[in-house]
């Protein structure tokens, strides 16, 4: 299930706008002057999919609308009461039929808010119905703290956290790139929005308690290192079963009959995998090994059975990196294509490495700022972006050299592609959109004005 439109009206009591999310290349670019609601609406749409409307009580909007692409059409109606509370009505239509349900939000009583926060870590201070993050001075909801610390879940009466729209966003998946990307956030804490790869693909480890405080690139390098770790826990286990039933399963194939592979598709076959394996070792998944080269074929004739078995065996094993090598190899490729006068180079044991042309190691967080953000964006849409979800990305510019820029783009189609997903990108460069105008959604003044006239 996709989004196909997101419409929002009365936002700021002003703007009413409309995204279509139709177009074959994946990607809708949203532009226009500060304050017209890009990032707004890149929130409003994240919070409403991740089933948290504590943002909702905070943006004066009047209604919220998300159309599927199976033509499902969800509501969701916002209405001031005498008490200053917002009420919320959800509807839900199908096939010429609606449902429509009140959604309360109960408040947080202030008592229990200062009860849990001996359980929420600095820089988060108390503040209002929330916390304030020193370090950026952004408001957080209690839901959001319970991303960042989990724990803090228990503490907290079920009627406070329970989801209140379930049914209506189970089946869709959206993750929000932010632009504050270089600050630290916990990893392996995150809900399904934020890491539905790693969530599914490896069981996290139990970090450091210093870990959460490392910068966000460093974080990513241990990330990488765990995911590594796991793949090669597979890889492990494989070769052990494999290497213990050969015997057997030899003697078996013999004894069956069974159909070999033709000596010419053997040496192909064979040729295929070392290509496979140099690769893995050139990303620093593997080590160097021996293996069966120089073959030709009247040695594979003489045994055929024996290699063809061995074949199906080692295709089984490398096939454990498949999914990682793709994307950290177009990481790789994509980080060493920009950086200049040095190169990142991955150790399965420590992580990101950066060499610089003389040879020489320099730490992660010596590299620029827009070093830092290209890593950062690449890593959480390589590796934290779910699969055939939504991913919205604000900003992309920042801290990026407009060479840098002007490929942004091109680099997320390539991406999306490779894992399924769709996207919007909330945008003031025109060097993010280059050519590409046909992308792009323009968010207009309040009657559909332009810019421009709009004071």
């Amino acid at each position: 299930m996709r989004v196909k439109e997101i419409s929002v009206n009365g936002l700021f009591g002003t703007f009413n706008h409309t995204i279509p999310l139709t177009n074959p290349d994946r990607i809708t670019i949203l532009h226009g002057p500060n304050g017209f609601g890009k990032t707004v609406m890149l929130k409003l749409i994240a919070s409403l999919i991740d089933d948290d409307l504590s943002i909702f009580e905070q943006i004066p909007f009047t209604t919220l609308c998300i159309r599927l692409d199976d033509d499902q059409v969800w509501s969701l109606r916002k209405k001031q009461t005498n008490d200053g509370r917002p009420k919320f009505t959800v509807a839900v239509e199908k096939d010429g039929k609606s449902l429509n349900g009140e959604l309360e939000i109960p408040k947080v009583p202030e008592n229990l808010l200062d009860e849990i926060d001996q359980f929420v870590p600095g820089p988060y201070r108390r503040f209002q119905s929330g916390w304030i993050n020193d370090t950026n001075n952004r408001f957080h909801s209690l839901r959001e703290i319970i991303r960042l610390f989990p724990h803090v879940e228990s503490k907290v009466p079920k009627k406070y956290v329970k989801g209140i729209m379930p049914i209506v966003t189970s089946d869709l998946e959206v993750f929000f790139i932010e632009t504050e990307r270089l600050e630290p956030e916990k990893i392996g804490r995150y809900s399904t929005r934020r890491d539905h790869y790693q969530r599914r693909s490896y069981q996290v480890e139990e970090e450091s308690v210093n870990e959460q405080y490392l910068s966000r690139v460093h974080q990513y390098s241990h990330d990488i290192v765990r995911r590594i770790k796991s793949a090669l826990a597979d890889y492990a286990k494989h070769s052990q079963e494999s290497d213990r039933t050969f015997p057997e399963r030899l003697v078996r194939f013999m004894r069956d009959n069974e159909s070999v592979l033709p000596e010419r598709q053997i040496l192909e076959r064979m040729a295929e995998l070392e290509r496979k394996r140099q690769r893995l070792i050139s990303l620093g998944f593997i080590d160097s090994e021996s293996g069966l080269r120089d073959l030709r074929e009247d040695d594979v004739r003489r045994a055929r059975e024996a290699l063809t078995i061995y074949i199906g065996d080692v295709q089984e094993k490398l096939a454990v990196f498949d999914d990682l090598a793709q994307r950290v190899g177009k990481l790789i490729d994509i980080v060493n294509e920009r950086f200049k006068y040095k190169n990142i180079v991955l150790h399965r044991e420590q992580g990101f490495q950066v060499i610089t042309g003389s040879g020489n190691n320099i730490d992660l967080e010596s590299l620029s700022s827009g070093e830092k953000h290209e890593l950062v964006v690449l890593y959480e849409l390589l590796f934290r972006a779910p699969r055939n979800g939504l991913v919205l990305v604000d900003e992309p510019e920042i801290s990026l050299h407009v060479g840098w820029q002007s490929k942004f783009l091109e680099d997320l189609m390539g991406i999306l592609k490779l894992t399924g997903s769709y996207g919007i990108v909330a945008t003031h460069s025109p060097v993010i959109i280059g050519s590409r105008w046909d992308l792009t959604k323009e968010l207009k003044g309040p009657y559909g004005a332009a810019p421009e006239d709009v004071e």
